[in-house]
């Protein structure tokens, strides 16, 4: 009898990616990631802020799984509870008693929250606080601005964060292929910090605006800030229009500042969204604000649900991720020198190089795009896209990938740090990145 043959060779990256792609669309469950892909790269394990793949190569990383590990990779004070939670039951369609302790937390951490909603995603939680904020003022219009992203629910996905040639795209793109056309006929996109466009917005549709959404940083097209006085002129405008102000901080939230953007600026939205380092690693998001904000959900007069919404796994990583964060306050601070140290030496580095980049910075959520040309001011998000070298960048990304180092190949995305990247690793990625440049 003919034995079966045993397919001995050794696995690599592209033997599995290539396997994997067979069973599951596009090779992961997520368009961003598929359409980042430079080379193939498929993880074994993490830890700290390191990744192994398959064939056991060892990478710092920057991209620390889209933001939520401020803590690093598999950190044992947060993931290690939930872990027991998921052997004590993590889903029962019940309340918890962690849901108190959660909810406490969160409302003593984030200035504007007294009462949350908790979802599975930032998309969730966008979409049901968009609804709540139309149930509450009557309307349906909300603003967003560009650049801005807010999930990939129907109403706000208005354009492609990269294309299949990996470029920005150009023009308004209308959502994404399949969704329906008058979908967004009720949200009105304005360019970011242009202060005469939104006073002309809400002198046109004041009266049709119920929220306006927006990033307090936009990371996720090259953390740009808002100019001095824009977030201001926003509040101001929505408070005199009775619109409500909602920050997506699902990127800044337990991030920059324990309260988030809100308590670094100093600003008050009526709704906030927060999800990645809630968690710790664990998927989770929360929406919340004002007990009077929130009163139609108490009533069940709006509507959220999902049986996996606010689960015991989930709440119990936000309630481990915050009691570590409110005792280790320090973190923040740390952070914010290391993110200033790896800032410096980066622009050092790739002047000395003689490449245009723009690097830009909020605590430790960083961008890094190289440049045609120098940029003139990165006061805007527009102006500054044409000028990235989408080419080049995604050469160095692949130089840096084979030499150890990984980072995001769309420039857009941003870099995170974490208390897991010592000086010592931030020493390496500058070294990394000298030398890819010289090689590019």
């Amino acid at each position: 009898m003919n034995q079966a043959r045993v397919d001995i060779a050794p696995m690599t990256n592209e033997r599995l990616f290539d396997a994997t792609y067979k069973v599951v669309a596009g090779g992961s469950s997520s368009n961003m990631r598929n359409l980042g892909l430079q080379t193939p790269l498929v993880v074994d394990r993490s830890a700290g802020c390191r990744i192994w793949d398959v064939e056991d190569n060892e990478l710092i990383d920057v991209n620390m799984g889209y933001g939520p590990h401020l803590f690093g990779y598999g950190d044992p004070d947060v993931l290690g509870v939930v872990a027991e939670r998921l052997r004590l039951g993590a889903v029962t369609g019940i309340p918890h008693r962690l849901d108190h302790e959660a909810g406490e937390l969160i409302a003593a951490s984030v200035p504007t929250i007294e009462q949350v909603r908790f979802a599975n995603s930032g998309t969730e939680a966008i979409a049901s606080a968009l609804r709540l904020a139309r149930l509450i003022t009557g309307r349906t219009l909300v603003v967003t601005f560009e650049g801005h992203y807010h999930g990939w629910s129907e109403t706000v996905l208005r354009k492609a964060a990269i294309t299949n040639s990996g470029e920005a795209p150009t023009g308004a793109v209308a959502g994404a292929p399949g969704m329906i056309p008058e979908a967004l006929a009720h949200t009105l996109q304005l360019p970011w910090n242009d202060p005469t466009l939104l006073d002309e917005a809400f002198a046109a549709y004041g009266d049709r605006i119920a929220a306006v959404i927006l990033e307090p940083v936009c990371g996720n097209a090259g953390v740009v800030h808002a100019q001095p006085g824009f977030l201001e002129q926003v509040a101001d405008l929505t408070s005199r229009n009775g619109a409500l102000l909602v920050f997506d901080e699902v990127i800044t939230g337990f991030r920059v500042a324990l309260g988030g953007a809100q308590e670094l600026f100093s600003m008050r939205p009526d709704l906030t969204v927060i999800s990645k380092v809630l968690g710790g690693g664990f998927p989770v998001a929360a929406f919340g604000g004002s007990t009077e904000i929130m009163a139609p959900l108490a009533r069940n007069e709006a509507f959220h649900a999902g049986v996996f919404s606010g689960n015991h796994a989930a709440v119990n990583a936000a309630v481990a991720m915050l009691g570590k964060l409110r005792r280790n306050l320090p973190v923040y601070n740390a952070l914010e020198v290391n993110g200033s140290y790896l800032e410096q030496r980066l622009a050092e580095v790739f002047g000395a190089a003689g490449r245009a980049v723009r690097i830009a910075r909020c605590g430790s959520i960083m961008s890094v795009a190289l440049l045609t040309r120098p940029q003139c001011s990165n006061a805007a998000f527009d102006p500054a896209v044409p000028l990235i070298d989408f080419a080049a960048h995604r050469g160095l990304q692949l130089l840096c990938q084979e030499a150890g180092l990984y980072f995001h190949p769309n420039p857009l995305e941003p870099w995170f740090l974490s208390t897991a990247h010592t000086r010592d690793e931030l020493d390496i990625v500058v070294s990394t990145i000298e030398q890819s440049l010289a090689r590019l």
